[in-house]
């Protein structure tokens, strides 16, 4: 083997970055932890969004399920994390 077919073999190794994940989050929920992330609270998020707290509610226990956490400073935290938000 050269140099040059080491080298080649080397770029066309080399991936570009993968874009960071959202695990599996619709913009309406990331939308939903942003708002969260910004200090808000159930009641002011569907006042925000124009629905209701149980909806809210709704939303939220979908994004914890989705990123894994249970509590809302856990979900802001792997947003953050992530790149999610």
């Amino acid at each position: 083997m050269n140099a040059r077919t080491n080298a080649a073999r080397v770029i066309s190794s080399e991936r570009p970055p993968a874009p960071c994940p959202n695990h599996g989050l619709t913009p309406h929920e990331v939308r939903i932890l942003n708002l969260l992330a910004d200090g808000s609270s159930y009641s002011s998020v569907g006042e925000r969004l124009n629905v209701s707290i149980n909806t809210v509610r709704n939303y939220i226990r979908s994004i914890y399920d989705k990123l894994n956490v249970h509590s809302k400073s856990a979900a802001v935290c792997k947003g953050l994390r992530t790149g999610i938000i």
